[in-house]
């Protein structure tokens, strides 16, 4: 468990995949001269939720109590995650696709597989439109004490999060194996192995991610909107 006092370098150096995370904090220098504590202080970042946040990502064993979370701040900080993925991970596996392509352009493997890729990213992104235009607004409905006068909407999108959810995770995980189990032979393993360690990489960050979403934002909306 990282806690404020912790130098912020130092927990860098034992999760390097911690650093994009704490760049959606707007954290970029002064990482090795500084505690948690001080920079979020210098940020004017609330320490609790930073701490939330990384110590969730750093370990699958923690996750922060339901009710500690400012929804505001975690939408906020959900929100700077897609844009990340968008702009970062998409991209880039876009571009080692390419790499593949070029190396093995009689392949029917890759032809394969950069067809479930661009399948894959175009429904993730439906998906990411859709958290960003049906269930973050209703923090502010909740938090506002605003009557939603379609609670029965409201529900069914919740719900169509949680499912939408489940078939994320599945399909990154089915396309990590094809891919395993179909490496040619005398191919560059390395870029093989880099594709592999960006997708394991996006899948951690898609589960993390909706471990926020799935146990704290969809209850406390559920609660704070009465449905």
């Amino acid at each position: 468990m990282f806690s404020a006092n912790d130098m912020l370098a130092d927990i860098i150096c034992r999760n390097i995949d911690l650093l994009p995370i704490v760049f959606r904090f707007g954290i970029s220098s002064n990482i090795g001269q500084t505690t948690i504590g001080e920079m979020c202080l210098e940020k004017g970042l609330e320490i609790d939720f930073f701490l939330s946040v990384i110590n969730t990502y750093n370990s699958t064993e923690y996750f922060p109590r339901i009710d500690s979370i400012d929804l505001s701040l975690l939408t906020d900080f959900l929100t700077k995650t897609h844009d990340y993925h968008k702009s970062s991970t998409i991209p880039r596996l876009r571009g080692l696709m390419n790499e593949l392509k070029g190396k093995f352009p009689d392949k029917q493997l890759i032809i394969t597989l950069e067809k479930y890729l661009n399948e894959y990213i175009e429904k993730l992104i439906a998906h990411i439109d859709f958290e960003e235009r049906n269930i973050f607004p209703l923090v502010k409905i909740g938090t506002s004490k605003g009557a939603d006068n379609n609670h029965r909407n409201s529900m069914k999108n919740l719900k169509k999060l949680l499912n939408q959810h489940t078939n994320v995770e599945t399909e990154i995980s089915d396309l990590i194996v094809i891919i395993i189990q179909h490496i040619p032979d005398n191919s560059d393993v390395q870029l093989f192995y880099e594709v592999l360690h960006t997708l394991s990489h996006f899948e951690k960050e898609q589960i993390d991610h909706a471990r926020f979403e799935d146990k704290i934002l969809v209850p406390r909306l559920m609660k704070l909107l009465e449905i």
